[in-house]
């Protein structure tokens, strides 16, 4: 068995999903998988999974839980994972999750810890209309909480 910590942070958007896990990533050397990380990864790098979402997004329409899983998939078997991941907003649905539990226990993992981040929906919808990303670096911002240098990312 792995000894590694595998955790599922759960949560709508703006819950703050991606900020606990760049502190888990920093405090304890885990490796964040965004399922839209992972989704634009697999399209950029053209693998079959990737290929097949890609056809789907472009058709303005949800990857389905298969594709997602495959990539899913995917990713686990590249490695390095440090000292274990951290899925963000993954799984969304309960055959995802089944699809997870038998991802993991293929690889010789083992989830460790589920953790649901509620938050009141005024705080949410404050966090979500003042974000932005950069185009050019992909960094993201927040008007209040993390603003931009001089109003715009200078990389």
């Amino acid at each position: 068995m792995h000894n590694a910590t595998d955790l599922i942070l759960l949560g709508p958007p703006g819950a703050g999903k991606g900020t606990q896990a760049k502190m888990l990533v920093e405090r304890l050397g885990l490796v964040q998988l965004s399922t839209g990380d992972m989704l634009r990864a697999a399209v950029g790098a053209g693998s079959p999974a990737g290929q097949a979402a890609k056809a789907v997004m472009e058709a303005g329409e949800l990857v389905s839980d298969e594709s997602v899983v495959d990539i899913v998939r995917e990713r686990l078997a590249q490695g390095a994972l440090g000292n274990g991941s951290i899925f963000d907003g993954f799984p969304r649905t309960p055959a995802q999750a089944e699809a997870l539990d038998g991802i993991l226990t293929e690889a010789g993992r083992l989830l460790s810890v589920v953790v649901s981040l509620e938050v009141d929906d005024a705080a949410m919808v404050e966090r979500i209309a003042g974000r932005f990303t950069c185009a050019g670096c992909g960094e993201g911002f927040h008007d209040s909480f993390k603003p931009a240098p001089d109003g715009a990312c200078t990389q």
